[in-house]
């Protein structure tokens, strides 16, 4: 039952429970607390994040992208570059999750930190467009395997696949997500063991796969292994990956976590083992139209059969309920935050996955193509700007509530200018540099966008005030309850139950209690612009 607890001044009581809101776990099952602060009740075990996290594991692409680099720089530069790549992103992810963790925040929440609240909004949309990117990607990988096995047309295969698809990840990471990945995990290594071994056997061993020279004539303005590191800066976006999915863990895993599920442990294998695995089996099995996902997948299901189409749907299923999940959830957050649209999150998912079949059928990869490097310098340019945010906040409480990062609608600006200028500028570098379509612009547009992020924003902060962070504002529910973490607030505008960590004030409604989601209403946040306007006067 809910209790109230002693009324400050004037202000309204607020009704509190010190247990979760039926409504709001219901509401969990589907959304994972996409608008909302992860409960420590909704936290996964070291196990069940490993299973779950483990989907990105399994990408195609990955496989295939350290044989194409490999045809570019040849393959002793290219296991330097991929080495060299799998480190950083173990080190910077360690942080990422925890950040992540101790917040209980998703990319889009956190990013009003970095950039206000309309700024974050920005985020969010360039984050699930880029998701649904990838998830046709991997899609088309699984329809190109059944179409190889079966035959029939392609645009059968895609219907099927976005079917199959997009009810696996209805339930969330928690509660289904978690689930599917724990059975695909041993499909894989199995099938990858499987690929060697059985592409061995039937081409045989290949002695100098690990020295071979470039196949391909490129340009090229940096040193080869430079050169592929910066081509695996384009997919910086799975950093995002890891902080949504690393919201759900455990604050007491964190070490574990950062160096096993989501750190130099996971990268060594998902990044340099996988890469080498491609390079093998690119060396191995004859290739008749070159190096290309498509043609690996091709390659793998005739040369193994049943078991390698088994391998390929398993794998990229694995993937894609990453991809569809952030792409919806994300699709969630946008509308929720710029159009006040309210929408469950299945629903979402079927959104996307109507989208990712139109794309399909529309058959517009090379747009696709070009799309995905662009993003890359936005969202190389985010990475940046977050570490130096989590290094500033290791140094100075920018927030007066015990370090914890601010968030909440009526409690950000609209804009952080220091923030949101060093992305705008580097972001719009790195992408005119990759639009020159020459061999400098291609190796360094996003190294430079990264050092230009990066370098901007902490020179900003050294001017940095307050007011770019937080709207300062009296009635803090933070202030009013013992434990903000498991202390529940109830809504006066939805009537359900959160945190205390994301419940403010609504000055447009007599002070009473309101969520972070329901505080995106815009009349709420014009009373608390004008209640911090008035509290500054003061």
């Amino acid at each position: 039952m809910s209790t109230t607890r002693e009324s400050k001044i004037s202000l309204p009581p607020l009704v509190v429970r010190q247990t979760d809101d039926p409504h709001v776990v219901s509401d969990a099952a589907r959304d994972d607390y996409a608008e909302h602060v992860v409960p420590k009740t909704w936290r996964i075990g070291r196990a069940g994040m490993a299973f779950a996290w483990s989907s990105l594991l399994t990408a195609m692409f990955t496989v295939v992208l350290s044989a194409t680099v490999a045809s570019v720089v040849g393959t002793a530069d290219a296991i330097i570059g991929i080495a060299l790549a799998s480190a950083t992103y173990g080190l910077i992810n360690y942080f990422m999750q925890k950040t992540a963790t101790t917040s209980g925040l998703t990319v889009g929440l956190f990013s009003r930190s970095l950039f206000g609240y309309s700024g974050a909004a920005l985020v969010t949309i360039v984050y699930s467009l880029t998701a649904i990117w990838f998830a046709v990607f991997e899609g088309s990988v699984v329809a190109v395997a059944l179409q190889a096995y079966f035959g029939g047309p392609i645009q059968l295969w895609y219907v099927v696949v976005v079917a199959l698809s997009v009810p696996l990840v209805l339930g969330g990471v928690r509660v289904w997500i978690e689930k599917v990945n724990k059975w695909l995990l041993p499909i894989f290594v199995a099938g990858m063991v499987g690929a060697v071994i059985w592409a061995t056997v039937v081409y045989g061993y290949a002695p100098d796969w690990a020295n071979k020279p470039a196949t391909i004539t490129t340009a090229l303005a940096a040193p080869g292994w430079l050169y592929v590191y910066a081509v695996y800066m384009g997919i910086f976006a799975t950093m995002m990956y890891c902080f949504d999915f690393a919201r759900l863990g455990q604050p007491k895993d964190i070490k574990f976590n950062g160096w096993i599920t989501f750190g130099p442990v996971f990268y060594f294998f998902s990044y340099f083992v996988n890469g080498l695995i491609g390079i093998y089996l690119v060396a191995v099995i004859p290739q008749d139209e070159g190096v290309s996902e498509i043609g690996v997948v091709v390659s793998i299901v005739k040369m193994m059969g049943i078991l390698g189409l088994i391998f390929i749907v398993a794998t990229q299923t694995k993937i894609n309920t990453a991809n569809l999940y952030l792409a919806s959830s994300y699709l969630e957050s946008f509308f929720a935050q710029v159009f006040k649209l309210k929408l469950p999150r299945w629903l979402w998912a079927v959104v996307v996955g109507i989208v990712m079949l139109g794309v399909m059928f529309l058959d517009v990869f090379s747009f696709l193509l070009q799309w995905l490097a662009y993003q890359g310098a936005i969202i190389v340019a985010w990475v940046a700007i977050a570490l130096v945010q989590m290094a500033y906040r290791s140094r100075k409480n920018v927030n007066r509530k015990g370090g914890l990062i601010e968030f909440r609608p009526g409690r950000v600006p609209g804009a952080n200018p220091g923030g949101l200028g060093a992305w705008i500028i580097s972001s719009g570098v790195g992408i005119a540099l990759l639009a020159t379509n020459s061999p400098f612009g291609g190796t360094w547009a996003l190294p430079i966008t990264f050092i230009l992020a990066g370098g901007i924003y902490a020179l900003a902060l050294l001017f940095a005030r307050p007011a770019w962070f937080t709207l300062r504002r009296p009635n803090d529910p933070r202030d009013e309850v013992e434990d903000i973490w498991e202390t529940r607030v109830q809504c006066h505008n939805c009537k359900k139950s959160y945190i205390a960590v994301e419940m403010d004030r609504d000055p447009s409604h007599e002070n009473q209690a309101i969520c972070s989601l329901c505080a995106n209403a815009h009349g709420f946040r014009v009373a608390a612009k004008h209640e911090a306007e008035t509290t500054s006067r003061g």
